[in-house]
């Protein structure tokens, strides 16, 4: 007699017949419920032998309609090439291992008509919830959510919106560097901006802003700078020129974001303007090589385990007991480096 050819899609059905068991009880077993459904050790291990033995896989479609769920979560991030995206990522990841969940990434590039296409393909997919650093536009979030979709904000919130958001503190910790830099003795405090209408960093710039009158310091608006591409080289350059030309004399620098940082340092150097270990110099979260390039420079880091830790249980808590978290908010402080 030929051998029998092993099936490489074996089914509950061919393992309860196998073994004279039911599909229920290898089902029980399979899922872990085999203590609970008070199934005996020995027929226990009867099953899990035999589905390891011919490499059983269940079929996680038809697992996830009889639960409702398809223990998949949506990450949307703007880039995976700022280490700020990609960490906040790794910690999502991290966090929804923890408790049974994989994850699906895709990057919005900071572009809304993409945010919304990548939001429409998730929830193709049937994820359970989608956590996402929103672009400013996010025009898609009433209609996901009045169709039943979870989602949490992270890193940033869009205004106006009740989703449930994890931020940091931008105002405050701005506030506190841009204070710093007066209390060291600066007085032309340059803002080197990006992005400038999202929330955060619009924030960011209250704080620099608030810093600045209640030091008694006039808002020189000539010191606020924006770029509108931070990867563009020459636009930073152009932006630093000008920024040189009409305030020679200026003392200080505040980056409301850490990618501006080193084409900053870069263009000084090749100029002979040494930036003196980044003293004078404030900055909103870091990278890896800042303490050696510039270990002068006043830092708020941002937890960035803590932020997407936090955003995977705040929908964790929705998609799992159906929590219902609309107008939370939960500000996380930034650790601060001060000099």
């Amino acid at each position: 007699m030929a051998a029998q050819t092993a099936k490489t899609n074996l089914s509950l059905n061919d393992i309860a017949e196998a073994l004279g068991l039911s599909k229920a009880t290898v089902s029980w077993v399979l899922s872990g419920k085999g203590d609970s459904r008070r199934i005996s050790p020995a027929t226990q291990k009867r099953v899990k032998e035999f589905a390891a033995k011919h490499n059983y896989q269940p079929n996680m479609l038809a697992r996830s309609l009889s639960i409702g769920r398809s223990k998949t979560i949506g990450l949307l991030i703007s880039s995976l090439s700022d280490p700020f995206y990609s960490s906040i990522a790794k910690a999502v990841v991290s966090q929804a291992e923890k408790q049974g969940y994989t994850v699906m990434i895709a990057t919005s590039e900071s572009d809304c008509k993409r945010e919304a296409s990548l939001v429409s393909t998730f929830s193709y997919r049937k994820v359970d919830g989608i956590i996402v650093t929103p672009t400013e536009g996010a025009d898609w979030v009433d209609s996901f959510t009045n169709a039943g979709g979870r989602l949490v904000f992270a890193d940033r919130a869009v205004p106006g919106s009740d989703i449930p958001s994890v931020v940091v503190d931008n105002e405050q910790s701005s506030y506190r560097l841009v204070s710093n830099l007066i209390e060291k003795g600066c007085r032309k405090i340059a803002m080197f901006t990006t992005a400038h209408n999202l929330v955060n960093m619009k924030a960011r710039q209250a704080g620099y802003v608030r810093a600045l009158e209640d030091a008694g310091i006039p808002v020189d608006t000539r010191l606020i700078r924006d770029v509108t591409s931070v990867y563009n080289q020459k636009m930073v350059e152009d932006e630093l020129d000008d920024l040189l030309r009409l305030v020679p004399d200026l003392d200080g620098f505040f980056f409301t974001t850490h990618v501006l940082v080193l084409p900053t340092y870069v263009h000084f150097t090749n100029r002979g303007i040494m930036p003196q270990g980044g003293a004078g110099w404030a900055c909103f979260h870091s990278l890896p090589g800042f303490e050696i390039l510039l270990p002068n420079m006043s830092i708020a880091r941002m937890s960035i385990e803590q932020v997407g830790a936090r955003a995977v249980d705040l929908l964790l808590e929705n998609i799992e007991n159906g929590t219902d978290a609309r107008g939370t908010t939960v500000t996380i402080n930034c650790e601060m480096k001060l000099h």
